[in-house]
């Protein structure tokens, strides 16, 4: 699962201070810096730098001494989008990433949600060679996407708030199966570019104008 937040770091760049971040509940175990090469056509974040890492965090337990979790991260700074990748369940996200703040000098922000457009999510998944799911909500109810009592499909596209969606994209011969919901990514595909293929769409579609 790829958890997708946005960021904003103010000052010093994040790689000078990320080096020495630690916390009472987290320790970072790993982390790259380099460039990006552009996958998909029009791609605006060309000359944006990317950190990968990985740390590990103390999840707390009321009843048990608790658990050490293994967690990804990729900060993208032309984008500002933030990463967590995680295999296994936590209680809160949101307590990972407060313990990520803390453990890193002042001015990082990671927000609690994307803030992702309605329309740009929209033009995200029209870019997709097959559609799985569309579910969106209509007066608080989930229904599919083209099923939408008394409007039309394409009115539809665009305007109504997207709960889920699972759909395919095509690049040349490889498969990738995307799954979007609430601000996390599941990107499954046979092509070791596939996610980054995915990412590079989303913030092209998603964040450039955000």
């Amino acid at each position: 699962m790829s958890n997708l937040r946005r960021a904003d770091t103010v000052g010093p760049s994040l790689a000078e201070r990320i080096e020495i971040s630690s916390g009472a509940q987290l320790s970072i175990q790993s982390l790259i810096f380099e460039g990006v090469e552009p996958l998909v056509e029009d791609y605006p974040f060309s000359d944006q730098q990317i950190i990968r890492g990985s740390f590990l965090y103390d999840e707390p337990s009321e009843y048990t001494s608790g658990r050490e979790i293994d967690v990804d991260f990729e900060y993208r700074s032309g984008s500002q989008l933030f990463i967590l990748e995680l295999d296994t369940d936590v209680r809160s996200l949101d307590s990972v990433v407060q313990s990520l703040t803390e453990a890193i000098p002042q001015e990082f922000i990671i927000y609690r949600n994307l803030h992702a457009p309605e329309d740009a999510l929209w033009s995200f998944l029209e870019h997709a060679d097959r559609i799985l799911e569309i579910d969106i909500l209509d007066e608080g109810q989930e229904v599919p996407y083209d099923e939408v009592e008394g409007v039309p499909r394409e009115e539809v596209i665009g305007n109504f708030a997207i709960e889920k969606a699972e759909v395919g994209f095509n690049v040349e011969e490889h498969s990738i199966m995307v799954r979007y919901q609430g601000g996390d990514l599941q990107i499954n595909s046979d092509w070791e570019y596939g996610r980054e293929y995915i990412i590079q769409i989303f913030e092209r579609e998603v964040l450039a104008d955000a």
